[in-house]
């Protein structure tokens, strides 16, 4: 039997930047679609980033790996042609394991296998202290959810960039492409605390009160998987990519893992992107 592994990197060990937990869910629902029916065992090891702490383990898919071997594993996230190429040399060779690291697939599919949204599934089990700090924070049983992301300056060489540089934007989409279609209480996110709760006060949004940022391990990847948790059972998810062009694998995977309906505007041109639960794709 042969086992791909895929990692989570501990802090410092990344040749190329570190990755979110988006770009991790991303590669891993690629991975399984890949592998199937090529006889390669999947399992997911995140037990040197803290990641692991945050979710309850299958015993079918997750793994403890040699820490060695997962601080040198490949890293594959803009050459997802040389991951595929790897994988079949693999394949044909005599090793047995193989550990990567990826982000592998495109960010703008609409749909998932059903067994690859299966195997996510059991992988995103909450530990009950995550879905305990979303019911304590979030008084409503069915709500929305606003992410809104303003980049990766935020966590650059310790620097905090000015919520304000953005407040614009995310007020006029607010006010203009999300609160008149919503149809539950909405629930606002974001990398920059200072920007969520400004939000917040300003249109009486709910939130979660606490700081999270993109590329977290050990004791900050607390906030990151109730974020998760809180998309994971939302009604409709909203992304707001405030600087780059792409959806967000945080969001949006998560959305099409659970079966959620959801709304992009990203970076240029805010055009509405609208998915609904069956992956079909229409400018709202």
């Amino acid at each position: 039997m042969k086992t791909l592994i895929q990692c989570y990197k501990g802090a410092g060990q990344w040749i190329n930047s570190p990755p979110g937990l988006g770009d991790f869910i991303r590669g891993t629902s690629h991975l399984h679609e890949l592998l199937a029916n090529s006889g390669v065992e999947l399992r997911v090891d995140m037990s040197q980033s803290g990641f692991d702490q945050q979710f309850v383990p299958d015993a079918a898919l997750s793994f403890r790996g040699d820490p060695a071997r997962i601080a040198q594993a490949e890293e594959y996230f803009e050459d997802h042609a040389a991951l595929v190429v790897r994988i079949q040399a693999f394949l044909q060779s005599d090793e047995t394991e193989l550990y990567v690291c990826t982000n592998l697939g495109a960010w703008n599919r609409t749909t998932l296998p059903g067994g690859t949204i299966a195997y996510m599934r059991r992988f995103l089990q909450f530990q009950p202290q995550i879905h305990t700090a979303v019911d304590q924070a979030i008084p409503v049983a069915q709500y929305e959810v606003v992410s809104i992301r303003c980049g990766d300056a935020f966590y650059d060489a310790g620097q905090t960039p000015s919520h304000l540089h953005f407040m614009g934007h995310a007020q006029r989409l607010l006010e203009t492409e999300i609160l008149p279609r919503i149809t539950h209480p909405l629930v606002v996110t974001s990398d920059s605390y200072e920007l969520k709760y400004a939000l917040a006060q300003r249109y009486g949004l709910l939130y979660l009160p606490h700081r999270s940022q993109h590329g977290a391990f050990n004791q900050t990847t607390l906030p990151v998987a109730i974020d998760l948790c809180l998309l994971s059972r939302s009604r409709f998810n909203h992304h707001i990519n405030l600087w780059a062009t792409w959806w967000s694998g945080f969001s949006h995977y998560t959305s099409l893992i659970f079966g959620i309906p959801s709304l992009n505007l990203r970076a240029p041109e805010f055009k509405g992107e609208a998915i609904n639960a069956s992956g079909e794709l229409s400018l709202a």
